[in-house]
């Protein structure tokens, strides 16, 4: 019998747990903090969103994580340089643990963008804005 597909919200939540746990073994006391802003946001998410703002899809929480996943790679990038190897190794072993396709997904969709040479939505902008450093 084959395994249920993981939907992206699961593999966020799971991608956000990972982060709270790597960030909390690295040598820098904001990035643990912010590990545990991650962290507090993986299991449980739904039900405590969902508590306060009733009618609040997953589709939509997962959205807002996708972006907080984006923020954090900007932060990450601007680390000092003697926490900024460990941070993005601990920011890529999260990611590539829990949702190997987000990556490979925003390449995809950064390469159609600039195909048709206009941003039309909203999250085509945070895609660019995350991937610019590849235009």
């Amino acid at each position: 019998m084959s395994e249920r597909k993981r939907t992206k919200y699961e593999k966020l939540t799971a991608v956000n747990a990972r982060i709270g746990s790597n960030f909390a073994r690295l040598d820098s006391p904001g990035l643990k903090q912010i590990g545990e802003m991650f962290g507090s946001s993986g299991p449980g998410l739904w039900e405590r969103v969902t508590t306060r703002e009733p009618g609040v899809t997953r589709s939509q929480i997962a959205a807002g994580l996708e972006q907080g996943l984006r923020d954090l790679s900007g932060i990450v990038a601007n680390q000092p340089t003697e926490t900024r190897a460990a941070a993005v190794e601990a920011f890529r072993d999260a990611v590539e643990a829990e949702y190997p396709e987000l990556f490979e997904r925003d390449r995809l969709r950064l390469a159609k963008i600039l195909e048709r040479q206009r941003i039309r939505t909203e999250s085509d902008y945070y895609v660019v804005q995350y991937r610019q450093d590849e235009i």
